[in-house]
Formats: structure tokens, C-alpha cells, sequence
């Protein structure tokens, strides 16, 4: 859904890419979807938690991330 650029300890950058589980399934009147709860996790896979609108934490490390203006 989006890809935030962070920047965790030491100013390491870090991809946080956000997104929303789907379940699709068959009924007599066709394909249904339901869309579930949005997640996040960084880009090599770490699950992550939103603090708020600018600050993350990946669960393992509890390492905290900030959001970087991208336009900045």
C-alpha cells in the first residue's frame, strides 16, 4: 500500500513498507474479498510497529525508526 523511508540507529536507513492482508475466496456468486487488518514490516521482512504517524519499532530488536521526508 506505501513504502516510508526511515532512519533507524546510528542514521541507518531503513525501507518500512506498509500493507493490508486480503482474503479471497469463491461463492456461488463469484470471487468475494474481505480485506483485513493493515501491517508493517521493514523490507527485508522484520514485522514493525506504529507508534505514530512518524515513529515505528521493529518488534525483535524494539529498535526504534523514524519517519524521513523523502522531499526534504
Amino acid at each position: 500500500m506505501a513504502n516510508m523511508s526511515c532512519r533507524g540507529n546510528a542514521d541507518r536507513p531503513v525501507e518500512v513498507i506498509q500493507y493490508r492482508l486480503i482474503d479471497i475466496s469463491e461463492s456461488e456468486r463469484g470471487e468475494r474479498r474481505s480485506v483485513g487488518a493493515i501491517g508493517w514490516r521493514t523490507s527485508d521482512g522484520e514485522p514493525v510497529r506504529q507508534i505514530d504517524r512518524d515513529l515505528y519499532q521493529i518488534v525483535s530488536s524494539e529498535e526504534l525508526l523514524e519517519r524521513v521526508d523523502r522531499f526534504a
